[in-house]
């Protein structure tokens, strides 16, 4: 399974150079977790307005996409990472936790944050 990182499914949602690549993505399906779609609702909400951005979260909830709680093991689990992957910022640490936890294969992100982690990161 694939997850989608928040900057992938902002990017689907308003005009850009990679909507049609992050359509498509999404598209095909994956996993996501709570705090990706808060994550994208700013991004689109900065980006477009209120409306799309509320528009564009509630259509997640419509896709063939998995949607897990970010909730305390997952928290718990980031926090005995912590200073292993001191690089990354802790919001994508509970990602990349929530990719460990569910045997994701890859991470679809336009951040290069996720470079050299033991799941590839792929755009």
């Amino acid at each position: 399974m694939i997850f989608i990182d928040s900057n992938v499914l902002a990017y689907a949602f308003y005009d850009n150079k990679q909507t049609d690549r992050c359509q498509e993505i999404i598209k095909r399906g994956g996993l996501i977790n709570t705090l990706n779609l808060v994550e994208a609702y700013n991004i689109i909400r900065f980006e477009t307005s209120v409306e799309n951005a509320v528009k564009s979260i509630r259509s997640l909830f419509k896709s063939n996409l998995k949607i897990v709680e970010v909730d305390m093991n997952v928290v718990f689990e980031a926090l005995k990472r912590a200073e292993k992957y001191n690089k990354l910022k802790f919001i994508d640490l509970v990602h990349y936790v929530t990719c460990l936890l569910n045997n994701c294969e890859s991470i679809a992100s336009y951040d290069s944050d996720f470079d050299n982690l033991e799941i590839k990161r792929v755009t």
